[in-house]
């Protein structure tokens, strides 16, 4: 199921709606895989209904990281499905409980309108919520998914395998991967906390499992060559760090480094679709974090 709503107030996937793709695992304990935000997860129970499939059937949420535009309506979907619980890593687990630090982080990107545009977040029950690690199983529609730790764009991200069809439901881990421009992904990054060292480890053991098909959430069903598209969003990751480090050591203002950037994505930076000042913040706070940490060991 895909779907658009609100608006990118952040600039952190392009100027305008958010597109989104919601993954539904029919059988035996149905699942739904990254749900979204509250107001595509309400979207996403009417459209259940009117494909002739009950909602209430469904056993398992499983967002792929704790980020509002993916979990957010976790809170609601399990207060909604009576036999539905929450599945997050155990580093993301505490947030989900609790979304108090959660919603703060989520004002801090997308303005105080965040909650216009994602709809209301709720906490979901202790009872509720499963924790997972790398290498937890789920039966999920009667068949065997493997939970992949893919830690970068957030530290709780996690993608789901499933091994009979070798496909992986990578979430936002491998990046996004736009129409108009598949050979040319954008990076994992996010704000406010981006880790560029562990997005491409995270990118290097998607490609270990050779997946025949990938799943995005941003954008939906990547069926042709997931083995150039894995290369690709692992070139990008790499060659943006690179350019965003050569900036700061030569003392660029982030908008001259935004301007390479978009460069770097269209040749003409005239002709890109929208700011780049987001991916160029996430990368310098990683950099200055990676500073800080090595000034204080010594």
């Amino acid at each position: 199921m895909r779907t658009e709503y609100g608006h990118d107030t952040a600039g952190l996937l392009l100027d305008g709606a958010f597109p989104h793709a919601v993954w539904y695992i029919d059988g035996p304990s149905p699942a739904l895989l990254d749900p979204g935000p509250t107001v595509v997860a309400q979207e996403t129970l009417k459209t259940l209904e009117a494909m002739g499939f009950d909602p209430d059937a469904i056993e398992y949420v499983v967002p792929s990281h704790i980020h509002v535009d993916h979990a957010g309506g976790a809170g609601w979907l399990v207060g909604q499905l009576s036999r539905a619980r929450a599945v997050f890593h155990t580093r993301g687990a505490p947030y989900m409980l609790d979304v108090t630090k959660l919603a703060a982080g989520t004002e801090e990107v997308f303005g105080k309108e965040w909650l216009d545009v994602f709809g209301e977040l709720l906490p979901v029950p202790p009872d509720r919520l499963i924790m997972v690690e790398e290498g937890s199983h789920l039966e999920l529609g009667g068949r065997d998914y493997r939970i992949v730790f893919m830690p970068g764009h957030s530290l709780d991200h996690i993608g789901v395998y499933d091994e009979e069809h070798r496909a992986l439901y990578c979430g936002h881990g491998l990046g996004n991967y736009l129409p108009e421009r598949r050979w040319m992904p954008e990076t994992p990054m996010t704000l406010p906390y981006f880790d560029v060292a562990a997005s491409i480890e995270s990118i290097r053991r998607a490609r270990d499992l050779s997946p025949r098909y990938l799943l995005p959430a941003h954008t939906g069903f990547l069926a042709a060559n997931p083995a150039f598209a894995i290369d690709s969003v692992e070139r990008v990751t790499r060659e943006i760090g690179e350019l965003v480090q050569a900036g700061m050591a030569a003392g660029r203002t982030l908008d001259a480094m935004e301007e390479e950037v978009r460069t770097y994505f269209f040749a003409k930076p005239e002709k890109a679709d929208r700011s780049y000042l987001p991916t160029v913040m996430a990368y310098v706070r990683y950099y200055e974090r990676q500073a800080r940490r090595k000034a204080e060991a010594g």
